[in-house]
């Protein structure tokens, strides 16, 4: 009788100090987002998207997400924890690359009982590892789906955890979950296609990178380097030399070389290599694999401007960047439409999108600024267009809009 009680007494004191599982936990740090983008912005869709996110700082009131989910900082976004209802939401970092965003949310929104994620900002390897995928897919709020992780996967630019765990519609930007510790090791981005058990997370390695830059008041975006790379998906090598800025290679590179090392970092993925240069400037030592020597070589690098800091006209339902590709046309200084807003005022005198002007009025802008400026007045407008492919340039693709400016505005994105 006696050893019978203390066995119930050790249950009913133990049973209050039983850890909730992962999954009880992603209940309490996940959220649903709600974002409508009204103007496409640097490649992003308009319209509506409902996804996932989880809090990351409580303090700060940061939620992880993708950056499809989010936006680009033309929108709208709200943001609901379990149980609550939704409140409006700030992008405050946009990183289309790696297609993450964070995204603030007042403190007296947060629940008491919400929790933070704990991201695995660790380098060991994730192969093998039993995960779930949590979000809400389909509509299903609040629910995961089960797998493992194959490898991180370098695949079309960028390094992604892949998985067979479920990743739906409604799964973007919600966490995928080491099940045996609950540390978050990826962001789920999304699956491939007419596929089965083909899914892809955003790695959380480099964004724990991203996240320390921010808390240190640093731009945490990728570095624009001066070359690019090629791959050998054979060898699995992914820091091949490729063309330069311009089709010209920085001195001490050589086509071809495989890049190995940046400053005291061994590196095999442009991910990584970037990852590194994060948050720094100026020059750095590269270790480069040329046959069977190893030779150095200096690269110069600058971080990118951040997406949240760039300006955009909006003129009448068209939304006017800086062109965003450049090496497409193999000049630089034009300004585009980046988007058309269909059944808007510019789409039905003959705006289109992803369209270079070259002149109003006979005159090349030569800003943002400078555009809203031509643009405004109570006058007609002449606006030359030209085609957006090199194609259409060999064939002289212009096309000529007779505009009277209603609307004009110079914005810049998060506001």
């Amino acid at each position: 009788m006696k050893k019978l009680l203390a066995t119930f007494l050790a249950v009913l004191f133990w049973i209050p100090f039983v850890h909730a599982s992962p999954i009880d936990d992603a209940s309490q740090y996940s959220v649903r987002i709600k974002s409508t983008v009204r103007y496409a912005f640097a490649g992003e869709n308009a319209g509506t998207s409902d996804g996932a996110g989880f809090l990351i700082d409580r303090q700060r009131g940061w939620v992880l997400t993708n950056a499809h989910v989010s936006g680009y900082g033309t929108g709208d976004i709200e943001v609901s924890f379990k149980g609550h209802d939704y409140h409006d939401a700030k992008p405050i970092y946009v990183d289309s690359e790696l297609d993450i965003a964070v995204v603030k949310v007042l403190a007296e929104n947060i629940p008491d009982d919400a929790i933070e994620a704990k991201l695995d900002c660790g380098d060991r390897s994730l192969n093998g590892v039993a995960v779930a995928a949590f979000g809400h897919p389909h509509g299903l709020t609040y629910s995961a789906s089960r797998g493992i992780i194959s490898k991180v996967r370098y695949y079309h630019g960028i390094d992604w955890v892949q998985t067979d765990a479920a990743i739906n519609p409604g799964n973007s930007g919600g966490p995928l979950i080491d099940i045996e510790t609950g540390d978050v090791v990826g962001i789920n981005a999304m699956a491939l296609e007419d596929t089965e058990g083909l899914n892809f997370a955003v790695p959380a390695t480099p964004v724990c990178k991203i996240l320390e830059l921010m808390i240190e008041g640093q731009n945490p975006s990728p570095p624009k380097l001066p070359i690019s790379f090629a791959v050998n998906r054979d060898t699995e090598e992914y820091l091949i030399v490729g063309a330069g800025e311009g089709n010209k290679l920085p001195e001490g590179f050589v086509l071809g070389d495989r890049v190995i090392k940046v400053g005291e970092q061994s590196v095999s993925t442009p991910t990584a290599l970037k990852t590194y240069l994060r948050g720094k400037t100026g020059k750095t030592v590269v270790v480069l694999k040329r046959g069977d020597k190893e030779v150095t070589a200096s690269l110069s690098f600058s971080p990118q401007p951040k997406l949240l800091d760039r300006q955009y006209v909006l003129a009448d339902g068209a939304l006017i960047t800086e062109d965003i590709y450049p090496e497409r046309w193999g000049m630089e200084g034009f300004y585009q439409t980046q988007s058309v807003r269909e059944g808007s005022y510019a789409a039905r005198v003959g705006w289109v999108q992803y369209r270079l002007i070259m002149s109003i009025d006979g005159v090349r802008p030569t800003s943002l600024a400078h555009i809203k400026e031509l643009l405004t007045g109570d006058e007609n407008k002449v606006i030359i267009f030209r085609g957006w492919s090199a194609q259409d340039l060999l064939m002289h693709d212009y096309h000529e809009v007779d505009y009277w400016p209603y609307k004009v505005a110079l914005k810049k994105a998060g506001e």
